[in-house]
């Protein structure tokens, strides 16, 4: 994970954010440094502590009551600033705005995980598709044999222009490894166009079928 996330200067005028109580603000803007490239994060209150204030005088409790704080505001879509889901009894967090304020941020640069790029399970469906986005949860250890075959793409570069294209307009990849190995075989003809085949004219075949009495 880089050393932080960008803070949106809207908030400055934002009058959701200056409702909340100064704690909880300040609790907000360090929460958002440690989500990850997917604009997730463990949802364990202890967990939470650890990793975003070890050193304030929050309790656990102090905590369970600025998230639901932050939950409490809404975005146009009807989402919470924060969505707070559980999945296998995994307690998960998902700040539902994240990548409309990440506009710089660059997936690949990122260490991938589990889920894309994060170790954390993605939102409910029924969540996502509020934002317009569909959720791509596949195994990707198909790419590292495709490597050997496309030596000159750089694949992680690639499926995540495929993922995009994917994205736009609500389409579902239903089949991630056809349709890379479709986009992958689209990028190789523009990488790598096939030389055409000239054939030189030697003297050999000028001399060939020349009968030199006739």
């Amino acid at each position: 994970m880089p050393r932080g996330r960008f803070l949106d200067r809207d908030l400055s005028t934002n009058r959701q954010y200056w409702s909340l109580p100064s704690d909880t603000r300040n609790f907000w803007d360090l929460l958002i440094l440690w989500l990850d490239a997917e604009g997730r994060m463990d949802g364990d209150l202890k967990i939470i502590k650890g990793m975003v204030c070890p050193l304030a005088d929050w309790s656990l409790v102090d905590i369970e009551n600025m998230l639901q704080e932050i939950v409490r505001l809404k975005r146009t879509n009807g989402l919470g600033w924060i969505e707070r889901y559980n999945v296998n009894g995994t307690a998960c967090i998902w700040a539902s705005g994240f990548e409309e304020h990440q506009k710089g941020l660059n997936k690949t640069r990122e260490a991938k995980g589990r889920f894309g790029y994060s170790n954390i399970p993605p939102p409910p469906k029924k969540l996502l598709s509020k934002t317009g986005a569909v959720p791509v949860i596949e195994d990707n250890s198909f790419i590292e044999g495709l490597r050997p075959k496309y030596p000159h793409l750089d694949l992680d570069v690639e499926w995540e222009k495929c993922k995009l294209w994917w994205s736009e307009g609500n389409r579902e990849m239903k089949r991630p490894k056809s349709a890379f190995l479709n986009w992958l075989g689209k990028a190789r003809g523009i990488k790598q166009p096939e030389a055409k085949q000239v054939k030189r004219e030697t003297n050999e075949d000028k001399m060939e079928g020349f009968n030199p009495t006739t």
